[in-house]
């Protein structure tokens, strides 16, 4: 697997505003918690939904996606989706899922066209058509129906 920074030790400083909204969200932050995805998801809250937009004028789902593990984690990715799930190593056990796990999902004629970052607690981040950026739950009856699987980057 990806050597992926997921602890304490290698965090910063996060500010009580962040904190508290992801606590409003059912997603506290604790000593566990991979500060710097919280940090940088933060930031793209609220964005509006443009098909392959890659800014905080308008952006899509593997739009976000890529800018995240950019910034993140730098790893630059590279296409759609599908396309990003092909060079994932899948997690098929959502009790499996880690912060900064990938989450797929089959809305169109049955293939992958949809992609998130888990978070924690079965949360996760996305930018949807109707909200934009947003955080949702796979228990949501929408994203339950359409889960696919999730994944991680191989070594």
């Amino acid at each position: 697997m990806l050597n992926i920074p997921r602890s304490k030790s290698q965090s910063i400083y996060i500010e009580p505003l962040i904190e508290d909204f992801f606590c409003k969200n059912g997603i506290p932050i604790d000593s566990c918690s991979y500060d710097l995805l919280y940090k940088e998801a933060y930031q793209w809250i609220d964005t509006p939904y443009k098909y392959a937009g890659n800014s905080t004028s308008g952006i899509d789902c593997s739009g976000l996606t890529k800018k995240l593990y950019e910034k993140i984690y730098n790893l630059k990715l590279e296409g759609g989706s599908r396309t990003i799930y092909d060079q994932i190593v899948p997690v098929k056990n959502k009790s499996e899922l880690i912060e900064g796990d990938l989450v797929f999902f089959k809305i169109r004629n049955n293939q992958i066209s949809h992609v998130g970052v888990y978070l924690k607690d079965g949360k996760f981040i996305h930018a949807t058509t109707q909200s934009g950026v947003i955080i949702s739950h796979l228990s949501e009856p929408y994203y339950e129906k359409y889960y696919y699987s999730g994944g991680r980057f191989p070594d």
